[in-house]
């Protein structure tokens, strides 16, 4: 019987994502708790206004890090030049319903959960 020889491609891709467009992943951390600025002028509204000024915003993950971090999941390629930028126009935010924005940072990151590390489900099963 025929076999066939597969051998294209060369090797399984393991980093990849596949929603109709390439992703990036970004962790902000704010600096200071933002949880207590959660209404529709607060804090967080502003940060994903500026966020969505630039990006599609796919995936927003939980508050963690004592409620000074989220992770963000766009749309598109971000490259260095792009999350300096992103970073600039979330600290021009300054201070939001007494919220202090002008320390916050932009880091680039790869989707990846250590199990360590992952964010505890309130529905876990």
């Amino acid at each position: 019987m025929a076999q066939v020889t597969r051998v294209n491609p060369t090797a399984m891709t393991v980093n990849f994502e596949n929603l109709s467009k390439d992703l990036s992943f970004f962790t902000l951390n704010f600096g200071v708790a933002i949880n207590g600025s959660l209404g529709p002028e607060g804090a967080l509204q502003a940060v994903y206004n500026t966020i969505q000024r630039y990006y599609t915003i796919v995936a927003a993950g939980p508050l963690f890090s004592s409620n000074q971090q989220q992770t963000f999941a766009v749309e598109g390629a971000i490259v260095a030049a792009e999350a300096t930028t992103l970073q600039t126009a979330l600290q021009a935010l300054g201070t939001v319903d007494s919220v202090d924005l002008s320390s916050t940072t932009v880091t680039r990151t790869k989707l990846a959960i250590a199990s360590g590390s992952a964010v505890a489900d309130e529905t876990a099963f």
